[in-house]
């Protein structure tokens, strides 16, 4: 069983740019929704994938089948 999450705030630290100019990137100022999937590798298969919003508590895996 594995659990990875991603906000949708996040932004990236490195990009592209013509030479001699700067990268900028904006980055939202609010705390953004994070989406979270959980599941479990099994015979080479990827077993009861599950995809919540919010963080992985006690009640999510009681609730993932």
């Amino acid at each position: 069983m594995d659990e990875s999450g991603i906000n949708n705030n996040e932004s990236s630290a490195y990009g592209w740019c013509e030479k001699g100019k700067r990268y900028h990137d904006t980055k939202p100022g609010k705390r953004g929704e994070r989406l979270s999937i959980i599941g479990a590798l099994g015979e080479n298969k990827f077993l009861a994938p599950m995809v919540y919003q919010g963080y992985c508590t006690a009640s999510v895996i009681e609730t993932w089948p």
